[in-house]
């Protein structure tokens, strides 16, 4: 599978994109919000990072790579799988979501300045400051089931010169039926 994959006859760009984009067309009107889901799994030997268009609750692979290593992604790597489908999808209001592998603040950047919105889940202990206020964990959020927070323009890590974000807290009521603890 993963010499099939490799072909250079077979362009994802070439191939793939067109199908994408007539499909996403029929489905998406240019102009709304379509959100894309980055993510990077284990497949047998192989490590996968991908893009999906989300649509009714199904994600839909827009691109991917192998990448020639175990374990995670970096910033360079996220970028190359993620600026193709910024470029292709350029008529939509995206909305970039990724895990705690994705949790960067160089990426938050760098998707800020392309012009997308984004919501990475982030580590418990990623610090985070409010004006005026010092340095916190987030951990340090006092939250129980239910609760929802949205904190505007602060500070998502100690580094010197980084932007300042959005900060929104959330924890389900209910999950898969299930009152939380």
């Amino acid at each position: 599978m993963q010499r099939f994959l490799s072909l250079n006859a077979l362009s994802v760009v070439l191939l793939w994109f067109p199908i994408i984009e007539e499909v996403l067309s029929q489905k998406v009107k240019a102009g709304s919000q379509l959100i894309i889901a980055i993510d990077r799994t284990q497949w047998k030997e192989n490590n996968v990072l991908m893009v999906s268009a989300i649509y009714q609750k199904r994600g839909f692979p827009i691109y991917w790579c192998l990448l020639e290593k175990a374990g995670s992604s970096n910033l360079v790597e996220q970028q190359k799988v993620l600026r193709p489908v910024i470029r292709l999808l350029k008529k939509y209001k995206l909305v970039v979501v990724g895990d705690r592998e994705f949790h960067s603040v160089e990426l938050a950047s760098w998707l800020h300045g392309e012009n997308v919105s984004f919501v990475l889940r982030q580590k418990q202990n990623t610090t985070f400051r409010e004006k005026r206020h010092s340095f916190q964990p987030l951990n340090s959020i006092p939250i129980h089931p239910g609760i929802r927070q949205f904190t505007t323009d602060i500070n998502l890590t100690q580094k010197v010169g980084k932007g300042r974000f959005n900060l929104a807290v959330y924890w389900k009521r209910k999950y898969r039926g299930k009152q939380a603890c």
